[in-house]
């Protein structure tokens, strides 16, 4: 019988899958910007800090536009999630137009709220109009991290 070894990233094996959820402060599309290419540029920051590569097979766009609103929701393998923990917490809001973020790894879950008016429960299922959350600068970040029991 073969056994297979698996490294534990952050909680999670490489073959688990992380769920991110990113939310823009970027209603309006352009030819110019859009919302995924500020999503797109994070991972590849990330990537590239933490010696990496994302691809299409490890890099899964699940969700773009969530209710049509600049929320989309990403699926990846092969990350260390305390580190991408760590990576979304020290990064400046402002650069990627970040507005909210949520990253699932297993049982756990990170919530940040990186804009001035920002209720984390509103991104779950998002029932708002973009006039109703606010523009405010991105002043703070708080971290809301659950971690639910397993039975």
């Amino acid at each position: 019988m073969m056994k297979r070894k698996f490294k534990v990233l952050g909680h999670a094996s490489t073959w688990e899958m992380v769920e991110v959820l990113l939310a823009s402060e970027h209603y309006t599309n352009s030819s110019y910007h859009s919302a995924l290419d500020d999503f797109r540029n994070l991972f590849d920051e990330f990537a590239e800090q933490s010696g990496g590569h994302y691809n299409k097979r490890n890099l899964r766009e699940l969700e773009t536009y969530i209710s049509g609103l600049p929320v989309a929701r990403y699926g990846l393998r092969n990350t260390d999630c305390e580190q991408f923990r760590q990576f979304l917490s020290g990064i400046k809001a402002q650069r990627y137009h970040l507005q909210y973020a949520s990253v699932k790894c297993g049982a756990m879950t990170f919530s940040y709220c990186m804009a001035f008016a920002c209720d984390p429960f509103e991104y779950g299922r998002r029932n708002t109009t973009p006039a109703a959350i606010g523009f405010g600068r991105a002043s703070s970040i708080v971290d809301t991290t659950t971690m639910e029991l397993m039975g």
